[in-house]
């Protein structure tokens, strides 16, 4: 996975490096993507339950329309992870297919696997269950 460093919402930094060791979900959306509403309860919860065994989820906004509505959402959602905010046309969305698209890296930083579209927590939790039990 390239290294990552991102402008979060509440003013951080997010790096990728940050969290080597970690299982890392990192999840792009936008607020005005539906699947993106269907699948982000799932991904509050996972991050509550699997963070305390080493799972981090980051949401990419890649919202056009500001920061206000993407912390509308943020907030409507009770989202608990860092949410950060690219520099439209950066690297960080080149060749993606598709909101939401989901990368699950694996505590080496290497891309584990690439989902596209919205998916169930029940898939998201079997595949981080797996990584988390790597060492």
């Amino acid at each position: 996975m390239p290294e990552l460093v991102m402008a979060q919402l509440d003013g951080g930094t997010w790096r990728m490096a940050d969290h080597r060791g970690q299982v890392v979900l990192v999840n792009y959306w936008a607020t005005w993507c539906g699947p993106c509403w269907e699948e982000t309860p799932g991904l509050v919860r996972l991050s509550r339950e699997l963070g305390p065994e080493g799972l981090a989820v980051v949401g990419v906004a890649i919202d056009e329309g500001g920061r206000e509505k993407v912390q509308r959402f943020v907030d409507e959602f009770h989202v608990p992870y860092p949410v950060v905010m690219p520099e439209r046309m950066s690297q960080v969305e080149f060749g993606m297919a598709g909101v939401p698209t989901t990368i699950l890296v694996d505590r080496q930083g290497r891309v584990a696997k690439t989902y596209v579209g919205a998916v169930r927590q029940a898939d998201f939790s079997e595949d981080v269950g797996v990584l988390l039990k790597e060492r």
